[in-house]
């Protein structure tokens, strides 16, 4: 029979004396749709498991998916300000700049390409792995911090691009200018409705495009802002990928560029419609919300977008991961927990001890603590412990095997036996043999404990981490380094015979491998000669088909969504735009109160009659061959309706020669029309004509 131990306990609860399931010992809190979500990180370890086969661990991309996303951002960071020799910040000259670069493939279109791709791969490692914490669990308790900040970095590195794709101004950029305007005008923050300055070419605003290269060049200090944020819980992050991994990743992205330079698309022309054009999809996907939603739509899908990505860490989760705690009396701050510690948990304060001399001991923040338990496994005077799994306990646990000559097995409760059914006596059917203890992570697991077990009977000791991508990111590697002697507090050789340890680190996709290596174990009949290794067999010709397959297929997705059709939903015909920006006519208005009867009051006690001066709306009624097919009214702005009518409407005209006329109306005559304009037009396919109304009711038409 099979115990659980629920490790989510209050504080001061005291669980029985039984090895807990492994469900019980995982340092990760129960999450909703955890069915789901395990599906998810079993695929995404199985796809990191086949690149690892051929890449050595610090050329994997999939095992360092954070470092490989800021080192791309560093490239974009450096090209982008390269690129500045040559690019010219203006709406009149920036295409013309972009275009001139093609002229120097080997430099100037190089680092433009360099750029482009460099930036879509970070956004591409970023969403790997946000997918990839998701999968993993990685999002509650103390994890939050992180989240939030990851998912503040994907929203800055994506407006980043999106400005960037702005500044060429081209097709592209005219989508993305439209599709902003949309967006931003729901919003009372312009005196005219943004949308209006890209209605012709003649009224774009040189001043807007600055503004938009001015935000394209600081955002990234936000993202150096948070990234900090998103790390600094994080002990001995690392930030970039090693230099070798760096080389590699320019040298693929060198090649990439030269093969597949950066496309540009034909000039923007704001009287043209683009209805076929090829998009970055990585960076560009919005563009197919903005050109068939409203504004207010996609305020509403941004706003619920935001806040269930932003509310992960308390939608699934169901509880908090039990801390660890510090018993003061015996803790002598020698600080390795502290150095230890994945997630900066621990801190060394002041204490007082029974006999009054003042001291230092280390302090548990259970708001960072994550639960892993490697504090546990640093710590040489047991001073640490965890509610679920008391160190002790387990130390009196492996004491029993005198005279048993079976082994002992710590097993991750991430690692490959993460479903194995473990007894309260230890026993599992998957491991015969072995007493099992689940541990949150091996590097919980303290030497001593592996040398008691041993001296106290035990016929050896079976180690068995996570994979790759660990749960408890430095557990394993610790663990390794324990044994090795290289890490305090080392595995004591010279008092237990170190061929009697077995360390392995099998990802939980391949349960099968544990239990070979464990029952290799038994026999002492372990084909690979190295205790510790995490590789797997394979001719070279098999790692060099599968590292280069990787490579393409990774690059080819890149270079695919970064360049792929888009057909614009904009309509095939022609479009009639009348833009108004006029003053209505000044009326007289009394209010409410003036309407009261004081007839019967003396004159000089009658109180005043307020007058309220108001403008009327301005009417817009637009007539193609003699049919009215529109009719709008536009209202004064102002705080005090006082101010300019200001708006736009449009008709859908099939190509061809027709009679349009437009007639305003600001008075307080209905049937006034006091200026017109009226004339023959012939109108082409995916194009627009546009005729703006001036403050002083001139009428202006603009056409290719």
């Amino acid at each position: 029979m099979s115990t659980h131990i629920d490790p989510f306990i209050t504080a001061g609860q005291e669980p029985q004396l039984k090895i807990p399931t492994i469900g019980s010992a995982r340092s990760a809190p129960p999450v909703r749709g955890e069915a789901l979500l395990r599906m998810a990180d079993r695929v995404w370890i199985r796809l990191s498991g086949a690149v690892s086969r051929a890449f050595p661990d610090e050329f994997n991309p999939f095992a360092q998916l954070g470092a490989v996303a800021n080192t791309m951002f560093m490239v974009a960071l450096v090209t982008g300000i390269l690129l500045l020799f040559w690019y010219s910040p203006s709406v009149v000259s920036a295409y013309d700049s972009v275009a001139g670069m093609s002229s120097s493939p080997f430099l100037a279109e190089l680092i433009r390409s360099l750029h482009r791709y460099s930036s879509d791969v970070c956004l591409l490692f970023i969403v790997l792995h946000a997918f990839q914490m998701l999968g993993a669990r990685k999002f509650g308790g103390s994890r939050w911090v992180a989240w939030i900040s990851g998912m503040v970095l994907l929203g800055l590195v994506w407006m980043d691009g999106w400005t960037g794709y702005w500044l060429v101004w081209d097709e592209r950029a005219r989508q993305i200018a439209l599709g902003t305007a949309r967006f931003l005008d729901v919003l009372p923050i312009f005196p005219d409705p943004l949308l209006r300055s890209f209605l012709t070419n003649e009224g774009l605003n040189s001043l807007l495009f600055f503004i938009i290269f001015f935000i394209h060049m600081l955002i990234p200090i936000g993202m150096a802002l948070f990234l900090w944020i998103h790390i600094m819980r994080t002990n001995a992050a690392k930030f970039f990928t090693s230099v070798k991994m760096s080389a590699a990743l320019f040298v693929v992205l060198v090649i990439t560029s030269l093969l597949f330079p950066a496309t540009i698309a034909a000039k923007a022309d704001m009287m043209s419609i683009p209805t076929n054009m090829n998009v970055d999809w990585l960076f560009m996907m919005p563009i197919w919300f903005t050109d068939r939603l409203s504004g207010g739509i996609l305020w509403v899908i941004l706003f619920f977008t935001t806040i269930g990505l932003w509310g992960i860490p308390w939608w699934l989760t169901r509880g908090r991961p039990v801390s660890a705690s510090v018993n003061p009396d015996s803790c002598n701050g020698c600080t390795q927990c502290i150095q230890d510690c994945p997630f900066n948990a621990i801190d060394l304060i002041p204490s007082e001890s029974n006999r009054g001399e003042n001291r230092e001991v280390a302090l548990v923040n259970a708001d960072k603590c994550v639960g892993c338990g490697i504090c546990v496994g640093s710590c040489d005077s047991s001073s640490i412990t965890q509610f679920t799994l008391p160190v002790m306990d387990v130390r009196r646990f492996v004491s029993t095997l005198e005279g048993d000559t079976r082994h002992v097995a710590f097993i991750c409760a991430e690692s490959a036996g993460e479903r194995f059914a473990i007894s309260e006596d230890g026993s599992c059917g998957e491991l015969p043999g072995y007493k099992v203890v689940p541990v949150p992570c091996v590097g919980w697991v303290h030497m001593l404990t592996v040398e008691r077990a041993l001296r106290r009977g035990a016929a050896g000791v079976l180690i068995a981490g996570c994979g790759i991508d660990p749960a408890c990111r430095l557990g394993a590697e610790y663990t390794e380094m324990r044994l090795n002697g290289t890490r305090e507090p080392w595995l004591r050789t010279d008092h237990v015979d170190p061929s009697k340890v077995h360390f392995s680190r099998i990802d939980k996709t391949n349960p099968d491998a544990l239990i070979r290596e464990a029952a290799g174990f038994l026999g002492r009949d372990l084909t690979s000669k190295n205790r510790f290794s995490l590789k797997q067999k394979g001719s070279v010709a098999r790692k060099v088909a599968v590292a280069v397959f990787s490579v393409v297929v990774l690059l080819g997705f890149t270079v695919f969504l970064s360049d792929s059709p888009y057909s614009n939903l904009e309509r095939e015909g022609s479009t009639f735009i009348v833009s108004l920006k006029h003053v209505g006519e000044v009326v007289a208005s009394t209010s409410a109160e003036s309407n009261v009867d004081d007839s019967n009051v003396l004159p000089h006690m009658r109180r005043e009659r307020p007058v309220e001066r108001i403008r009327v709306p301005v009417q817009i009624r637009i007539s193609v061959d003699d049919t009215i097919r529109a009719l709008d009214s536009f209202k004064p702005g102002g705080l005090f309706n006082d101010g300019l009518s200001i708006g736009m409407t449009q008709v859908a005209l099939s190509p061809g020669r027709h009679e349009v006329s437009v007639e305003m109306n600001g008075s307080a005559d209905p049937t006034n029309w006091h200026a017109s304009w009226k004339q023959s037009l012939v109108f082409y396919p995916k194009q627009s004509k546009v005729l703006v109304i001036d403050e002083d009711g001139r009428f202006h038409l603009y056409q290719q």
